[in-house]
């Protein structure tokens, strides 16, 4: 499926708990904030439509300043401490009234090494509304995924911080490396990332 009938979702409302006091969205990494890397890199394709579920501006000015200046439509969830799927339905409300958008791509704010061609692949093995594509490093499935339009109440109905998991493992499966699939949850996950350039 082509970007342009997509909406990327951008989730990067967490509370980074494990992280420390740091803002991990905020954490330097290779000169810019962890989720510079991942906000710019989905910026710079064609989707019918750039959203970010992220807290409320006092929690994170910087990175409300950052996605309005990308184009982003900024969704605030004031309870991310309900997990993921709180966001996720946050996102699956806003476009549900726009028929144009036929899935969505959801991408983690603190996965700052995905590149514009695993985002492309996702995309392209979606092949309609019924569509479901997860990412995998061969061991579990997780984001980037499309989720197609047919799939939204489901997603309108999620809780807790499993998100779209179950729904995920059953889709379509694109392989790529951890490397790529690494997410940054504490500290110790930034070391040996600081000069990590994915293909």
């Amino acid at each position: 499926m082509r970007t342009e009938k997509i909406a990327a979702v951008l989730l990067a409302a967490g509370t980074s708990s494990r992280f420390g006091e740091e803002d991990k969205l905020m954490a330097d990494l290779r000169g810019k904030p962890v989720a510079a890397h991942t906000l710019e890199t989905v910026a710079s394709m064609a989707f019918a439509e750039l959203i970010a579920v992220v807290r409320p501006i006092e929690f994170a000015p910087v990175l409300h300043r950052k996605l309005d200046r990308r184009g982003y439509t900024i969704l605030v969830n004031d309870r991310p401490e309900d997990g993921i799927s709180s966001s996720i339905v946050r996102a699956v409300e806003h476009v549900l009234p726009d028929e144009k958008i036929r899935g969505i791509l959801i991408c983690l704010a603190d996965m700052p090494d995905v590149p514009p061609s695993h985002y492309n692949r996702i995309c392209l093995a979606a092949e309609d509304i019924r569509s479901v594509v997860a990412s995998t490093d061969s061991f579990s499935s997780s984001p980037p995924a499309f989720i197609g339009r047919k799939h939204f109440p489901e997603l309108l109905a999620l809780k807790g911080d499993q998100g779209a998991r179950a729904l995920l493992s059953h889709g379509l499966q694109i392989e790529t490396t951890g490397a790529i699939l690494h997410d940054i949850d504490t500290p110790e996950d930034l070391t040996g990332r600081k000069s990590v350039t994915p293909d």
